[in-house]
């Protein structure tokens, strides 16, 4: 039996995998990695204009919570004590 699929629910789908795939706002982490410290650091025009995106730092740095959880995710980055 074949379930006929909408664009819209798969939409929803992958935009639910996206924000559960997120740190928690407040999260702050330290990176061994030098590539993950300067994506940080070229993020900060992103986070001066939409503030509310930048709940996140790395290494004291403001950054996306997406970009902190892909950093811990990949093994670069532990919580900050």
């Amino acid at each position: 039996m074949k379930i006929p699929t909408k664009r819209g629910g798969l939409a929803a789908v992958v935009a639910c995998a996206l924000l559960a795939a997120c740190a928690s706002p407040g999260t702050r982490v330290t990176s061994s990695s030098d590539p993950y410290r300067d994506m940080a650091r070229s993020q900060q025009a992103w986070c001066n204009t939409f503030n509310s995106s930048c709940g996140c730092t790395i290494d004291g740095a403001p950054a996306t919570c997406s970009l902190v959880y892909a950093c811990v995710n990949s093994g670069n980055c532990k919580a900050a004590p």
